[in-house]
């Protein structure tokens, strides 16, 4: 069950990433510098997340 439900946490973090990235790329609801630079910001802080829950995992690999 617990890898289950990492796996949907990364799975829709990595979607979020996506359409951030896609509404970058388009110009979707970027208005100013600030609007681009807040998604970006959003996207790296995902990014983050994903490298500590990628970090926790390892961790717990290792400790086999």
């Amino acid at each position: 069950y617990m890898k289950d439900l990492v796996s949907e946490i990364i799975s829709r973090i990595r979607d979020e990433q996506q359409k951030i990235a896609d509404a970058v790329t388009a110009g979707t609801n970027i208005n100013s510098f600030n609007d681009y630079q807040q998604l970006v910001g959003n996207h790296r802080g995902l990014q983050t997340v994903l490298d500590i829950i990628d970090e926790i995992l390892t961790e717990d690999q290792e400790d086999l």
